[in-house]
């Protein structure tokens, strides 16, 4: 079982449609955390990416999320609404192609899956101990971890490339993308080619969210997988 699979999924009721659908779903969530949380930590020059998320404290917007193969075909579309909010919540509602929602309220990580009518829930610590975000917990700068490229125009977009100081086995690359002070994509690709793209619309930054979005109970009726305590 991957780190992924260990992450985000209830198994026991249809596992092939399962992963398929929800494969990259839980790393792009905590990468974007991770983004997030490791702002404040500040170098004395630091890069545009790392101002953009020094005074970052909520986030929401629409997106659309595709994963693109090695030979450049989609093979995963999907779309939905995010929230953030520092520290450590979150909340991904996938609207299509199925509806799933994971929220992550601050110390745990809930993937509630509609169609299975399962819950699973890890503990945040957990969740992202389980994948190389661990070394993103946010007591470095984005400088500590990645090498940040310079900027590159492409499609009318600023590109910059974080690329890992130290070899990961699951990622290559973290592209991330604005349009003037905007961020608008950012992009993730693995080592076998693979690419794990999100782009924002109706971006909001440091907007009031509700709390209660930011929490998470389980409907009555739904198999829970994990320690909900």
């Amino acid at each position: 079982m991957t780190w992924m699979e260990r992450l985000g999924a209830p198994w026991s009721m249809d596992k092939t449609r399962y992963r398929k659908r929800n494969v990259s779903r839980p790393f792009i969530t905590a990468l974007l955390l991770s983004l997030i949380t490791m702002a404040p930590a500040l170098t004395a020059a630091p890069s545009p990416v790392q101002r953009y998320f020094q005074d970052l404290h909520t986030l929401r917007a629409d997106f659309i999320q595709r994963v693109v193969n090695e030979r450049g075909q989609t093979v995963q579309t999907s779309s939905g609404q995010m929230l953030m909010q520092k520290p450590g919540k979150f909340r991904w509602n996938y609207r299509t192609p199925a509806a799933q929602v994971i929220v992550a309220d601050g110390e745990r990580l809930w993937a509630y899956d509609v169609d299975l009518a399962q819950v699973t829930v890890h503990t945040l610590d957990q969740a992202l101990g389980a994948t190389p975000l661990a070394l993103l917990s946010g007591a470095a700068p984005i400088e500590e971890t990645f090498r940040v490229s310079g900027v590159r125009n492409r499609d009318g977009l600023d590109w910059y490339d974080l690329t890992p100081r130290q070899a990961q086995p699951e990622f290559q690359t973290l592209r991330v993308a604005f349009k003037g002070e905007t961020l608008v994509t950012l992009e993730l690709e693995d080592r076998f080619g693979q690419r794990t793209r999100l782009d924002f619309q109706k971006l909001e930054r440091n907007p009031p969210l509700d709390p209660a979005l930011l929490q998470f109970t389980p409907p009555p009726g739904v198999d829970v997988v994990g320690n909900a305590r």
